[in-house]
């Protein structure tokens, strides 16, 4: 099974919030905002070797789902066994499999969770808005970023892990390019929706304080509002 990915070229406009670890001592995170760029081109690839081919199986349908550009995350959530949920991928992605094996075995749910949800929301915040997240919704933006990425999220279910192999075609789509074999190693993880939907509402309380522009009021309020519609 062939697939295509889009490559984006050129100039993106980049906006970097430093967020800062739960604990005392732990590095500084980085969590980009890159303003959407249209695909100006496609790269083409097809699934060689995974997880369970060895055995006879097939590919799971979340990862066949994951791995179509047009389904992703929303595609699984589609799935009548997750109507009710929330999906998050755990994803790393190179050419060593004994790494990328290690990353996932120690991958800590209660830990790195966070970083998921923290990213998720940063997109809902980004997906309504043409101007600058900061610019519509003041210190708000970067308060709201912060206290997700420092909550340990509860009721979450660490489903299954996947790993394919994709090997990637030259630019006419016909000759394997020998110098490109990607692993991509995933994780899912389930979360109830009204569960994260209560968990991520206590979050915004706590921020309700926060001195804002009268613009950038009505834009948070609005926020909150149509929050888990677009979520």
């Amino acid at each position: 099974m062939r697939h295509t990915i889009p490559s984006n070229l050129g100039f993106t406009s980049l906006i970097t919030l430093t967020l800062l670890g739960a604990c005392a001592g732990e590095p500084e995170v980085y969590i980009p905002w890159i303003a959407s760029q249209p695909a100006v081109s496609l790269e083409l690839y097809e699934i060689i070797d995974h997880k369970t081919q060895a055995s006879g199986q097939d590919i799971p349908k979340w990862v066949v789902l994951y791995e179509d550009e047009n389904e992703r995350v929303p595609g699984i959530e589609r799935l009548p066994e997750y109507q009710d949920a929330y999906i998050f991928i755990g994803e790393l992605a190179g050419t060593n499999f004994n790494i990328l094996q290690q990353w996932s075995s120690g991958f800590i749910l209660s830990k790195d969770l966070s970083g998921l949800v923290a990213s998720r929301i940063l997109s809902r915040l980004t997906k309504t808005i043409t101007s600058s997240p900061e610019g519509e919704y003041g210190r708000f933006f970067e308060a709201l970023i912060k206290a997700a990425f420092n909550t340990e999220y509860t009721d979450a279910t660490q489903e299954a892990d996947f790993w394919v192999l994709k090997q990637y075609f030259k630019e006419d789509g016909v000759t394997p390019d020998l110098d490109r074999k990607v692993y991509d190693f995933l994780i899912l993880i389930s979360i109830n929706k009204t569960s994260l939907q209560l968990q991520i509402n206590r979050i915004f309380n706590t921020l309700s304080t926060i001195p804002l522009t009268k613009s950038q009021t009505l834009s948070v309020s609005h926020l909150k509002e149509t929050f888990y519609n677009f979520f």
